[in-house]
C-alpha cells in the first residue's frame, strides 16, 4: 500500500512538472537602431539549456515559470530576464541590447604590412615630409652644443620623432596603434552607455512624432543614429535630430 501511494505521489510530482514546463518566445534588437540580432545566444540558467536568435533575431527556447535566462552577444552587454507571471503570459516579448563598448570614431587605415619588418620595407618606399624637419623638441640644448664642441656626436633629435622615424610611425600610424587609442577613447565613454536608453527610447520617439506603436520600430531603423552620436548629444539635439528625421520620414512616405 505505501508502496502504491509512493508511485501516485511520483507520478503525480512528474505529471505536474511536465505540466508547468513551457517554451518562450522572443525576439532580440540592438537597443539603438533596433535591427534584429542574429546568433545571440539565449541561455537559460536554471534548466541549462539554450539556443540561438534566427536571422531576423527570434527564438523560442523550453522553460519554467521562474527560471532565469541570459541573453547575450559578444559585443553587446548580457541581459539577465526573469521568467515571471507577466512574462510567461505574453508568450513573446522584444528584448533590447546595449554595446558594452563603441567604435567612436571612422579609422582610416593606412594600407601597409602589419608586422614591424613589413612596415620598415612599405615605408621606405615613402617620402618622408619635411614637416619632421621642424618638430618641437629639436632644438639643442645646453649640454647638446657643449657635447658639439668636443666633437662628442650628440643625438639632437633624441626622445623625437627624427630620433627613431620608423618606430615612431609605427607607433603612431600602425593599424594596431590606431585601434588601441580607440579602445582607450571607448574606455572614456563606457559610463555614458548607461544613460542611452534613458536618452534614447520607444516612448520618447512615440511623444515626439505620434507614431502608432506598430510603426515606431521601422521610424527608429530609418533613424539609425549611431552610438557615438547619441552619447555626445544633449537630450535637447536628441530631440531635434528625431524631429528633422521625422520630417524627411514622413516625407519620403509621401513620394511612395
Amino acid at each position: 500500500m505505501k508502496k502504491l501511494a509512493l508511485f501516485a505521489f511520483l507520478t503525480g510530482m512528474i505529471c505536474l512538472s511536465f505540466a508547468q514546463q513551457s517554451s518562450f518566445s522572443g525576439k532580440i534588437y540592438d537597443g539603438i537602431n533596433f535591427y534584429p540580432i542574429e546568433g545571440a545566444n539565449i541561455y537559460n540558467a536554471t534548466r541549462k539549456n539554450f539556443v540561438f536568435s534566427d536571422e531576423d533575431g527570434n527564438f523560442s527556447i523550453a522553460c519554467h515559470l521562474h527560471d532565469t535566462l541570459i541573453i547575450s552577444k559578444s559585443i553587446y552587454r548580457q541581459l539577465i530576464v526573469v521568467l515571471d507571471e507577466d512574462l510567461m503570459k505574453k508568450k513573446k516579448e522584444d528584448f533590447l541590447l546595449y554595446y558594452k563598448a563603441i567604435l567612436l570614431k571612422e579609422v582610416s587605415v593606412i594600407s601597409l604590412n602589419p608586422t614591424y619588418e613589413g612596415f620598415k620595407r612599405d615605408l621606405a618606399k615613402i617620402e618622408i615630409p619635411e614637416i619632421y624637419q621642424k618638430i618641437p623638441g629639436v632644438e639643442l640644448t645646453a649640454e647638446d652644443k657643449a657635447n658639439a664642441e668636443y666633437d662628442k656626436g650628440p643625438n639632437v633629435f633624441r626622445n623625437t620623432a627624427i630620433a627613431h622615424p620608423i618606430s615612431y610611425l609605427y607607433e603612431n600610424f600602425s593599424k594596431k596603434a590606431k585601434m588601441k587609442r580607440l579602445y582607450n577613447e571607448m574606455v572614456q565613454y563606457e559610463d555614458r552607455l548607461d544613460e542611452l536608453p534613458l536618452k534614447y527610447n520607444k516612448e520618447i520617439v512615440k511623444d515626439l512624432t505620434g507614431l502608432p506603436d506598430e510603426e515606431i520600430l521601422t521610424f527608429m531603423m530609418y533613424c539609425h543614429f549611431s552610438y557615438y552620436d547619441l552619447i555626445r548629444w544633449t537630450p535637447m539635439q536628441i530631440i531635434n535630430a528625431i524631429k528633422d528625421k521625422y520630417i524627411n520620414y514622413e516625407y519620403e512616405k509621401m513620394k511612395q
